[in-house]
């Protein structure tokens, strides 16, 4: 089961644009956990689901719709908010 939803997690994230809004919303996310920014936090996650709705909007394709790529990004998005809600709320 959660290599199956690896796998998809994986199919969600095809398209350079798609990659390109990733890699700096995670380095968002990154600088929010050392600034202690919550608002940075939220820009560098609303960034990164752009970018499923920028490649959902250009190809149409069902793998790229950020409904297929729910539950796997639910399971990721909940083991960073507690890493993330840890490091901002304990320090």
């Amino acid at each position: 089961m959660l290599q199956t939803w690896f796998h998809k997690l994986i199919d969600c994230h095809k398209g350079t644009i798609n990659r390109l809004l990733h890699v700096v919303g995670i380095g968002l996310v990154f600088i929010a956990l050392f600034q202690k920014s919550i608002l940075l936090l939220i820009a560098g996650a609303v960034l990164q689901e752009l970018g499923h709705f920028y490649e959902y909007w250009r190809t149409r394709d069902p793998k790229s719709s950020p409904w297929y790529c729910f539950r796997p990004q639910m399971i990721f998005w909940v083991v960073l908010v507690l890493i993330i809600g840890y490091i901002l709320f304990t320090r």
